[in-house]
């Protein structure tokens, strides 16, 4: 299930580092989704715009805003579309600002270093680049869509494979940004399954070999009568196979899966 249009996301530093989760989440949960209290409360003062809340004011070269439950402190970024909790911590028993302070603290001491490093000098009090999204905030949003492409695949390719195999024909959809459609088809001794997939094939990543070729895939045999469009890959696998009988007697009839998919 993907992530909720305009929610509140915590940047993956955050989940890392603030939120007390040691290993992220699977793709198939969005971190917007997940169990905190912090979250929660972000997502609910920036249900308007700008937030319902009070901005950082110590924090002067982004505009951040509070985020307060409990003994949860937070800090979000709204830069649409996106909102984003860039950090949170719990505030000290008697010190309902300490979190802030240190969290300006924190910005001087990123501005001193920047200016120490490179040039023109930055003229902000404060320098909080480091708590904003980053690369791994975009492969994360990547690959969380691609896990509900996968899942929404997954659920229709099912309904249509029991809708071909009543009505003997071939069935269409769409889903995960591709053109689908399923043929189950019986023979004497076999049943085929044959799925037809189009659409944008990513491209694929070798490990250590930038530079490798992807490998080439071969089409295999197709289900019966059945033919490949141009824009179709097929590869047969065979998804159930019963073993042979190890007695002697008649021979037992085997139903294989093969499916035929992109």
């Amino acid at each position: 299930m993907s992530g909720l249009p305009g929610a509140v996301r915590p940047t993956v530093r955050c989940v890392r580092e603030d939120l007390d989760y040691p290993k992220l989440p699977p793709a198939t949960l969005p971190l917007d989704r997940l169990d905190a209290p912090v979250l929660r409360k972000a997502q609910e003062v920036c249900r308007t715009s700008p937030p319902a809340t009070g901005r950082i004011v110590s924090i002067d070269d982004r505009v951040l805003w509070k985020v307060k439950i409990e003994r949860w402190r937070g800090a979000v970024w709204c830069e649409l579309p996106r909102r984003w909790l860039v950090a949170a911590g719990r505030r000290e028993a008697g010190s309902p600002d300490d979190f802030y302070a240190d969290l300006a603290d924190k910005g001087r001491r990123w501005r001193a270093e920047h200016n120490r490093a490179a040039a023109p000098p930055v003229t902000t009090d404060t320098l909080v680049n480091r708590l904003l999204p980053a690369a791994d905030d975009e492969d994360r949003i990547a690959l969380e869509q691609a896990a509900a492409a996968v899942d929404e695949i997954r659920t229709v390719v099912a309904d249509l494979v029991l809708s071909s195999a009543r009505t003997s024909a071939e069935q269409p959809d769409e889903a995960g940004g591709c053109a689908i459609a399923v043929l189950v088809r019986r023979t004497e001794h076999e049943v085929y399954v044959g799925i037809r997939i189009s659409g944008t094939r990513p491209r694929e990543r070798h490990r250590g070999d930038p530079g490798r070729r992807p490998r080439r895939r071969r089409p295999s045999r197709m289900v019966p009568g059945r033919h490949a469009r141009p824009v179709s890959h097929s590869r047969r696998t065979c998804l159930v196979q019963p073993a042979r009988p190890r007695c002697a007697g008649p021979p037992h009839r085997q139903i294989h899966y093969r499916l035929n998919a992109l």
